[in-house]
């Protein structure tokens, strides 16, 4: 299990308390969130413009089909099934990856000067909701 720093531990609680990052219990309790409704929509617009099979990047990670998903990249699959605070794709998501770039990557001159795009707190939700709830291909 890896170990976090202070302020990593600090700022991954605040995402737990504030519902970003969505409990498992939770996930029992939710409406189901959709793979081909809800999630392939946000990965098609926030994740395939460098995430496609034909584009290259380093993490050799493909989000064309939920297949690509789940078969990851170099550094494994990004889901683990049951468990967004443990998915890289959360954690790479949020606003301290534990490796690399915070994805949607973003250009360093729109960081620097505060107009970066990043997932929106409703998005991370459904994502980790989603992840919480099996990441189904439903």
């Amino acid at each position: 299990m890896m170990k976090l720093s202070g302020v990593r531990f600090l700022i991954v609680a605040g995402l737990v308390l504030t519902g970003v990052v969505a409990a498992p219990a939770q996930a029992k309790k939710s409406a189901p969130v959709s793979f081909r409704k809800d999630i392939a929509p946000l990965i098609d617009r926030r994740c395939l413009p460098c995430h496609a099979e034909d584009n290259f990047n380093p993490s050799e990670l493909s989000l064309d089909s939920y297949e690509k998903l789940m078969e990851g990249g170099k550094h494994g699959s990004p889901i683990v099934s049951g468990n967004s605070r443990e998915s890289i794709i959360v954690k790479k998501t949020s606003s301290t990856p534990p490796f690399g770039d915070r994805m949607p990557l973003n250009p360093k001159w729109k960081i620097e000067a505060g107009s970066a795009s990043w997932l929106t707190n409703t998005e991370l939700r459904m994502l980790a909701l989603w992840i919480n709830q099996g990441a189904r291909n439903n």
